[in-house]
């Protein structure tokens, strides 16, 4: 499944819908505002003529000179003659505009062309079939269509690019857990290739050499104990892949109940037993957490038993800071490489060989974060490893 693909098709198919819908938006914005912008200069005639019409001001001298208006006549078609208001610069077809609005029998608009689009407003004035006709430019109204149309698209094209940017990034939020899902699928097929591919290795080999040719009992026994310890280290780490991929996809969530931790260092440091290695239990006053048992407990055996197989003494401890409950697995061992340190809670990072997957480490931080707590780890200075759990005390005590 190719997400990146799928999350360009969806973003595609969302700027598509967006520019359709913004399109016809515009479209409507734009017939709507240029035909308010065409009905101004309607008015604008209607206007000078009514002024004119209304008061009947007739002959022009009467008008003062600052109120005539331009390119306004009084024509008469039957009489054939005209008669400007004020002053004129172009010559519109004043009869034929005139004798329109006399069949009309009434007001008429009419479009000409004179050095550029005009509009010519028409409407008889009295009964001997006189006609005052304006004319207004259209230029300036023209270039504000051009101007209202050009801000429009503007503003839908940056509409347009801001849904596909949206879009963009609803679709890749969209696509994250499947995203995610398809990661932890990939890192199980890849951490289960690299933990079965050494004990595979041995168990052919061991296979092999045994059968290569005949062998006393003994050489066949010794090459059946390896194949078996092969094979429990394969489970073994078969099975933690398991429990950390269902940790990481969330199905293995904490059973919580109240947990007093002073009590379950106790039992650790006497369940753990390796050979001349001293496992010490600090004693403390109740601190309780609220934590899945069984899952916390494999997270302290597992820390305790990788520190006893490296020292000769580990100290356990648990201290209350507040709200904050840290509980310590402290060794007098070599430590942790400097190197290896900051990725010690990394799958497959071992310090040494006698660590057994390299799982333990990031099994314990899964855990202890799907309580809602951290993990972290360093080294003494004065020597060995101290790693450190991090828990929110219970709020119920």
């Amino acid at each position: 499944m190719n997400l990146q693909r799928i999350r360009l098709q969806l973003t595609a198919m969302f700027a598509a819908l967006a520019a359709l819908a913004v399109g016809l938006l515009a479209w409507i914005a734009i017939s709507t505002g240029t035909d308010q912008i065409t009905d101004s200069a309607e008015r604008e005639a209607e206007t000078i003529v009514r002024e004119l019409a209304l008061s009947s001001l007739w002959p022009p001298e009467e008008i003062e000179d600052g109120a005539r208006p331009f390119n306004t006549w009084r024509v008469s078609p039957s009489g054939e003659w005209r008669n400007p208001f004020g002053d004129t610069w172009i010559e519109p077809p004043l009869f034929t505009i005139a004798e329109g609005a006399l069949r009309n029998d009434g007001p008429t608009y009419s479009d000409f062309e004179s050095d550029g689009a005009w509009l010519a407003y028409a409407e008889p004035v009295d009964e001997d079939d006189h006609v005052i006709v304006t004319a207004i430019d259209l230029g300036g109204y023209e270039q504000d269509q051009r101007s209202f149309r050009f801000r429009v698209w503007l503003a839908a094209l940056a509409a347009i690019i801001a849904t596909t940017a949206a879009a963009w990034w609803i679709s890749g939020r969209a696509l994250k857990p499947t995203k995610s899902a398809m990661a932890r699928q990939r890192d199980f097929i890849a951490d289960a290739a690299h933990e079965l591919r050494t004990p595979l290795a041995v168990i052919r080999a061991s296979a092999s050499h045994a059968l290569s040719r005949d062998r006393e009992a003994a050489a066949y026994q010794q090459a059946l104990a390896e194949i078996l310890t092969a094979t429990e280290r394969a489970g073994s780490g078969v099975g933690e892949l398991l429990e950390l991929a269902r940790l990481d996809a969330g199905q293995a969530q904490p059973r919580k109940a109240p947990l007093r931790i002073d009590l379950l260092i106790e039992e650790v440091a006497s369940s753990v037993r390796v050979d001349e290695t001293v496992v010490n239990a600090a004693t403390s006053e109740a601190i309780v957490v609220d934590a899945d048992y069984a899952l916390l407990r494999q997270v302290m055996e597992n820390l305790t038993h990788n520190a006893a197989s490296r020292a000769d003494e580990v100290d356990l401890s648990v201290v209350r800071a507040g709200d904050l409950v840290t509980i310590q697995v402290a060794d007098d061992g070599p430590g942790f490489d400097e190197e290896i340190l900051p990725h010690v809670f990394e799958r497959f990072r071992r310090g040494d060989t006698r660590g057994s997957t390299g799982l333990g480490m990031a099994i314990a931080k899964s855990i202890v974060e799907a309580h809602g707590g951290s993990v972290s780890a360093a080294n003494r200075t004065s020597g060995g490893a101290i790693v450190k759990l991090h828990l929110d005390a219970s709020k119920d005590v």
